[in-house]
């Protein structure tokens, strides 16, 4: 990767470069540094914490670069991916110099996949909530584990829910009913989440 007054690559589909501190800098990213590693193949975690859009490119530092958009905070403070995101891997194997001046850096990186964690895919459609059929008052998601968290994404101006986690499953009651409503839940599984969706009727 040249740096900026040398080019100014830019990593991947990212807008990552190296500037003209030698730093890499990002608008629309957000960047991790994970210290030193022993290459690209020894990251093996997702960290989407302490996040920058600027950092000091060291050699034989590891970095992880995500989009800003596919991050969510959930109510407890944790970060989670979209799991229809990607993000990448970086390994800065050594500088690139002429001359004793710093023209950028020998770059190792590789494109991930999110991982899914058994999370309902993206834009699932859990159900309806029909207040003229007792059967369906009520929707139950069952998830591959009860070390989840979930945030609504709608409010009982309207109707009356009750929500609850019992277990492995997030069960919503419809408990009162004005008018129709869509209904979406944010899930978070790990360092991933999901969003899904329901309809009131």
């Amino acid at each position: 990767m040249m740096n900026e007054d040398n080019g100014m690559t830019e990593l991947g589909n990212s807008d990552l470069y190296i500037n003209k501190a030698n730093n890499f800098y990002t608008l629309s990213c957000l960047l991790s540094s994970l210290g030193k590693k022993n290459g690209l193949g020894s990251i093996s975690d997702i960290l989407p914490t302490g996040g920058t859009n600027t950092v000091a490119v060291e050699p034989g530092n590891a970095y992880q670069i995500f989009d800003k958009e596919t991050i969510r905070e959930f109510p407890s403070g944790k970060l989670a991916l979209n799991i229809a995101a990607n993000y990448y891997n970086v390994y800065v194997v050594s500088q690139m110099k002429q001359e004793n001046t710093v023209t950028g850096a020998n770059v190792k990186f590789v494109l991930m996949d999110v991982p899914k964690n058994g999370l309902p895919p993206l834009n699932t459609n859990i159900g309806t909530l029909d207040h003229l059929n007792a059967s369906q008052f009520e929707i139950t998601i069952e998830l591959p584990t009860s070390d989840f968290e979930f945030e609504c994404a709608f409010n009982n101006l309207f109707n009356v829910f009750e929500v609850e986690k019992k277990g492995n499953k997030l069960i919503v009651k419809l408990i009162e009913y004005s008018l129709p409503q869509d209904i979406v839940f944010y899930i978070r599984i790990k360092d991933s989440y999901t969003c899904v969706y329901g309809r009131v009727q």
